[in-house]
């Protein structure tokens, strides 16, 4: 029988109040009393109790709730009746204190391992053969191959798929009609849906046009560009940087994702993206006069694996089969080479769109398309055009009419509607005057500033010149010349209609840029083209690569890449790594181009935990990619090629993981551009800042 510990005699000891613990493999955590402990097991009063045979991960709490030992035990008895039951210790980190106090009043007690100040001390030989035996007396676990963690796409047959652009500022529809793509309208007859909601305060909501109509009305519960943050992971110091993008207040919704706070309420940016699929799928269902059950979806080429699966999520809650993920340029890529007629041609894609740009370069052949490089920024677009020249308009009306106007948010939305308008009026004209009557009331103004095409170009030159140094950067990676090495250069999405853009582009590339598709609806016609060929079981060969790499952060805040940016799809790396004392391994994956983990996305941390790890334990973590930039991660015994159980996990707080890697204070933000030091920009600030309060 192990010898009973007297409680009373080690005082630190003694604080071992309470115990939280969850089972293994599985997150529901419970807090107990303990009532008894000994050198080798304990008893815990619990009403939750566990299964006689289950592992369970603890903490041992003191009164105060801060931990003292961590550890890995098995549950031997069980009294449900009673509600207690007794765990044997398998493995027991604790803290260096304790240690030193057990040694000192416990001379038969081991001491830490060498070297190993403040880790866990060994246990008894004994006991961990005691453990191996109880361990080994379970049933084994399946030998099959682990399950991906990322559900496969679906490719059950449907009788109809359409192609949807999921757009920033707008979202458009497509379907294929006797071998040509042909666009959806909206309800109210133009070719693309805004996608946007506005949450009225009686509770009704309403999607895409009956939305933009109610943005003046009810800024603040009008959601608009939340494709830019679906999926992402929420950071305050992230959503305190990128409010100023966004008149509604940015919150954290569950799962440590970006979300709106509407009253007392904070729906997710996925949720928004559902609404929005919803409505394009109830649209063109009235308008194909046909049920419309699956759909091919497209994405900025530079968006995040979890972007993409927030997308994958979103479409699944608007009651749509995913066929396939497709990014923007791709897509685009596409429908320029159906006009082709398959001739063998390398193009540059220039995808600039209301919230996001991306540029890819793409081969084009008869059966094949392959993208050679991609890069992007999803946070220059139409939208960040449209802030800058609202700040200007303000600035201009506050100079002329001699007033320091703190503008409320209805005259906020008043002055982005308007400086929009003058960004399309100013495509087409070179001057254009903005009107907003009775833009104040005490004392009552209207607003009446001119804007001229010149001082357009001027204030936005640094959201071009963004652009131009992203594209130049991917085609340095790949040895490419933009004056000799591509044979066309495609406009895509509706800020390439600026004229500013275009002389840029034609500049860089020392050619007119292609005006063989309309940029609006490109990739929506692309996407329908994709979705008919699935359809059919044709179609070309789509050979594409991962926009940004995958890696793991490691200590020090350092990013390790797995799986590198542009790698031909399907692609998988695999890396090997240590399991800890208690046998397991958390690994914390992000995505990203910089050295600094804290400055790139964070996805998930893969979780192992298996007593086959036990004893200085490796394992071989599996990251793929298929021909869809879908991710799957699996997790094998190093030793014995065992599959092991691998969990995802976003619920620990991502600060905390950043802490545990290195110091943190926050990443140092590389903004793209920033608004200019004008009443508008340090009111936004102000505003949102009471937002966050």
């Amino acid at each position: 029988m192990p010898r009973s510990t007297d409680r009373r005699s080690h005082p630190r000891l003694a604080s071992f109040v309470r115990i939280q613990w969850y089972v293994a493999g599985k997150g529901d955590t419970q807090t107990d009393r303990l009532r008894d402990v000994s050198d080798t097991g304990a008893l815990v009063m619990t009403e939750a109790v566990a299964r006689t045979g289950d592992e369970i991960r603890f903490d041992l709490l003191d009164d105060t709730g801060d931990k003292i030992a961590a550890g890995l035990a098995l549950v031997v008895r069980v009294d449900a009746i009673a509600g207690r039951m007794g765990i044997q210790f398998l493995a027991v980190g604790i803290d260096a204190s304790v240690v030193a106090s057990l040694k000192a009043s416990d001379p038969a007690r081991p001491p830490p391992l060498p070297g190993k100040v403040g880790g866990p001390p060994p246990l008894p030989g004994e006991h961990i053969l005691a453990a191996r035996a109880a361990a080994e007396a379970l049933p084994a676990p399946e030998e099959d191959e682990a399950e991906p963690q990322i559900e496969p796409l679906n490719a059950v047959t449907a009788k109809l798929i359409i192609g949807i652009d999921l757009g920033t500022t707008n979202t458009c529809a497509s379907y294929v009609v006797d071998g040509r793509p042909q666009i959806i309208p909206g309800r109210t007859g133009t070719n693309t849906i805004p996608s946007m909601i506005t949450f009225d305060p009686d509770g009704k909501w309403h999607v895409g046009q009956r939305a933009a109509d109610r943005q003046i009305l009810y800024p603040l519960r009008t959601v608009y560009g939340s494709k830019r943050l679906v999926g992402r992971t929420y950071r305050d110091e992230v959503a305190a940087e990128l409010q100023k993008h966004f008149a509604y207040p940015l919150a954290k919704a569950e799962g440590q994702r970006f979300g709106v706070r509407i009253d007392d309420r904070v729906i997710s940016m996925d949720a928004i993206a559902a609404r929005v699929l919803e409505e394009v799928r109830d649209t063109a269902e009235a308008f194909l006069k046909t049920k419309v059950e699956a759909a091919v979806i497209t994405v900025p080429a530079y968006f995040s694996e979890v972007q993409r699966e927030a997308v994958r999520r979103a479409a699944k809650d608007a009651n749509l089969t995913v066929h396939r993920i497709v990014n923007e340029p791709t897509a685009a890529a596409v429908a320029y080479g159906h006009k082709q007629k398959g001739k063998k041609t390398r193009v540059a894609v220039w995808d600039f769109g209301g919230g996001t740009f991306d540029f890819s370069i793409v081969n084009l052949g008869e059966d094949e398309l392959e993208v050679l490089a991609t890069g992007g920024d999803n946070f220059v677009g139409g939208a960040d055009f449209d802030d800058l020249l609202a700040s200007h308009i303000l600035a201009e009306f506050q100079r002329e009419a001699g007033l320091d106007v703190d503008p409320d948010p209805q005259q906020i939305a008043r002055l982005r509607a308007g400086a929009e308008l003058a960004k399309r009026a100013l495509s087409v004209q070179t001057e254009y005057v903005v009107e907003l009557p009775e833009f104040t009331r005490e004392p009552r103004r209207a607003l009446s500033v001119e804007v001229t095409r010149q001082q357009f170009d001027q204030m936005t030159r640094p959201l071009i010149d963004r652009t131009l140094t992203i594209a130049r950067e991917v085609m340095q990676g790949i040895g490419l010349s933009p004056e000799t090495d591509v044979d066309d250069v495609l406009l895509v999405g509706g800020t390439t209609r600026i004229p500013a853009v275009q002389k840029a582009v034609g500049d860089l590339f020392k050619r007119r840029p292609s005006k063989r598709i309309n940029p609006d609806e490109a990739v929506a016609l692309g996407a329908a083209l994709l979705a008919a060929e699935i359809g059919s079981g044709a179609g070309p060969t789509l050979l594409d690569i991962l926009p940004m790499s995958v890696g793991y952060g490691a200590a020090g805040l350092r990013f390790v890449p797995i799986v590198e940016k542009n790698s031909r799809l399907p692609a998988e790396r695999v890396v090997t790594l240590d399991a800890d004392i208690l046998g397991s391994v958390s690994l914390p994956i992000f995505q990203g181009e910089s050295s600094d983990a804290s400055r790139n996305e964070y996805l998930c941390s893969a979780v192992v935990e298996d007593t086959s790890l036990w004893e200085k334990g490796r394992v071989t973590v599996r990251i793929s990619f298929d021909d869809h930039c879908v991710m799957a991660i699996e997790a094998r015994n190093a030793r014995t090629g065992r599959a092991l159980p691998l969990r995802l996990d976003r619920t620990k707080p991502v600060e905390e993981i950043l802490r545990e890697l290195g110091k943190y204070d926050g990443p140092q933000m590389e903004p793209t551009w920033q608004l200019p030091s004008s009443k508008l920009g340090r009111v936004l600030g102000k505003l949102f800042g009471l937002f966050r309060k």
